[in-house]
């Protein structure tokens, strides 16, 4: 009410109509934040409803909800005491890039301008799973402003790019991990779908490709590509307590895709699980090779396969009670960790 009772004010002011608020989104639920903020929007356009003089606003804030509400070129983030405007001539995003952030940066996704660290990804498998991961080996999200944002296959860089700039840079460390998506030796005909292989290609073109998926690297932004093939596999084979975790997770999913399991049955499957890792380790059967097994039941056709999602939301609860040397990691997320932690 009283946001509104200066609108009107302001309203009737020939001489400098300037709107000045620190945190409106104080004491407000989501719902009525957007409320607020669409007055806001049609009074500085405006007020396009009703003929009223335009009245300029500049707010300050720590809400997602209204940070997603405006077209990423009208903000400015203050980062160490200086502040990074966002407007086309300052990054590197292109008219595009901004056409699409205004179709698709959400609440959720807009927690990155307020985090010190950003790790972008491309599934909801590594949004659950990364955090629980890195606190397992000793890193903590939470405590380094690390924000671990889902921004799917597509649209990786165009994320990325809000923090690139000609200029100065701005000092928030920024993770694109992604999958490289290559087939490894010998994968399993029924596993292999439309993705190209290694036995394909010869190690200059392996190298070569992983470095097209970086291409979009420059100032904060570092790209970290999985050392073989997806996470869920690529967190299998880099070690036997990742692949006795991700065995437990994987039977636990394939299990909940008719039903739930009971607390026992859960305890069972998992237990099962884990003497099948031991098994064959004993059995010397090599970790790569473990890993195909551990992954096939995620790979199988659509509908007749495990959910990558529960997977993770198996595997992060396990690892709630875990710990794990960072030896243990696969290097690319290892690496990735480091630089988002500032190499803690």
């Amino acid at each position: 009410m009283f946001m509104a009772a200066e609108l009107l004010l302001l309203g009737n002011n020939d001489v400098a109509p300037l709107l000045l608020i620190e945190e409106p989104e104080a004491h407000l639920h989501p719902q009525l934040q957007t409320r607020v903020m669409d007055l806001l929007l049609d009074r500085a356009a405006g007020g396009a409803s009703d003929g009223d003089p335009r009245v300029q606003v500049v707010l300050t804030t720590h809400s997602p909800h209204l940070a997603s509400a405006v077209p990423v070129e009208w903000i400015t983030l203050v980062v160490g005491g200086r502040a990074f405007s966002l407007t086309p001539h300052a990054t590197k995003l292109d008219a595009s890039d901004y056409a699409f952030l205004s179709k698709f940066l959400d609440a959720t996704k807009a927690n990155l301008f307020f985090a010190r660290s950003v790790a972008l990804v491309e599934g909801d498998a590594e949004a659950l799973l990364l955090p629980a991961l890195a606190e397992a080996a000793g890193w903590s999200f939470s405590e380094n402003g690390v924000s671990v944002v889902n921004v799917g296959h597509t649209g990786l860089f165009r994320y990325s790019r809000i923090f690139q700039r000609a200029g100065q840079q701005i000092p928030v460390s920024v993770a694109c991990i992604r999958d490289r998506d290559l087939l490894p030796l010998d994968t399993p005909a029924n596993m292999r779908g439309q993705l190209r292989s290694v036995s394909d290609m010869t190690p200059e073109q392996v190298e070569e490709y992983v470095t097209r998926l970086k291409d979009g690297d420059d100032g904060p932004v570092k790209t970290f590509v999985s050392d073989h093939w997806t996470l869920e596999y690529d967190l299998a084979a880099a070690s036997w307590p990742l692949a006795t975790v991700m065995n437990q997770a994987v039977r636990s999913a394939w299990v909940s895709m008719n039903k739930w399991p009971t607390s026992a049955e859960l305890i069972e499957i998992q237990a099962r699980a884990a003497e099948q890792v031991e098994e064959w380790r004993e059995e010397e059967i090599s970790l790569g090779e473990v890993a195909m097994r551990i992954y096939e039941p995620l790979r199988r056709k659509p509908g007749k396969q495990a959910s990558k999602a529960i997977a993770a939301q198996y595997a992060a609860q396990l690892l709630t009670t875990r710990s794990l040397a960072r030896s243990n990691l696969p290097p690319y997320l290892r690496d990735a960790f480091g630089y988002l932690c500032g190499g803690a």
